[in-house]
């Protein structure tokens, strides 16, 4: 059964529909950090934003006008994506600074995602048209993410045709010479703050999911659950 919001069930041919998109967004190569050529790729689509999935601070209208203009976040729209299993295991190093030194040792993750072969795996985001003029100051605010396609539905539209859009995964993998995930890591509570609040803007249904489908490091503790055994 697909992990959806409560009461929402997809009709009987939107899974074909999904599936089928699936086979096409694997087929997309992607790029790695720091995703060389892709202003010129998105030009030769002949399109003048890229699609791309906001899931972590980018919810967050405010955190998100510190990279993206007015206009651009005037469109922003909620949306679901599939395949996506969304965990706190990427190191923030030096971007720590921005949100405040831990309180604690070991907070200092920021979020990542990992993609999976089950349909069950879901999580909500927020789809922003990037213009092309601002991918350069997203390329530095989202330092050793690749970008990886994905399938996705309109949170508000879930009967509409299923589309791809392009999300920041960070590899196990070195990016410019450093290794930027970590399991041992829990959440920067002031990130994890900002993130939390960009959910709650898109109402409390959407936040519900968001903590139902946000995971630890080990991939498998709730940040709901995180939050009710945890919190301090």
């Amino acid at each position: 059964m697909i992990n959806l919001p409560e009461g929402i069930v997809l009709s009987e041919e939107q899974p074909k529909l999904l599936l089928e998109k699936f086979g096409e967004a694997r087929r997309e190569t992607g790029y790695l950090y720091p995703w060389e050529g892709l202003e010129e790729k998105v030009r030769r689509m002949e399109r003048s934003t890229l699609p791309f999935v906001g899931y972590g601070s980018l919810l967050n209208s405010s955190s998100a006008a510190l990279t993206l203009n007015k206009e651009t976040l005037q469109h922003r729209r909620p949306i679901i994506v599939f395949w996506s299993h969304r965990i706190f295991n990427y190191d923030m190093g030096e971007v720590v600074g921005r949100y405040g030194k831990p309180k604690r040792k070991l907070e200092s993750a920021a979020l990542n995602v990992r993609l999976t072969e089950s349909l069950n795996d879901t999580m909500n985001a927020v789809l922003v048209e990037i213009p092309l003029i601002d991918i350069k100051a997203l390329r530095k605010r989202e330092i050793g993410y690749d970008l990886k396609a994905v399938v996705c539905l309109d949170w508000n539209e879930l009967g509409e045709q299923p589309f791809i859009a392009y999300l920041l995964l960070c590899s196990d993998e070195p990016r410019l010479g450093h290794k930027r995930t970590d399991n041992t890591l829990l959440p920067h509570r002031k990130y994890y703050q900002v993130c939390r609040e960009g959910a709650k803007e898109f109402g409390e249904p959407f936040l519900q999911y968001w903590l139902s489908t946000t995971y630890l490091a080990d991939g498998v503790t709730s940040v709901a659950n995180w939050e009710s055994t945890a919190w301090e």
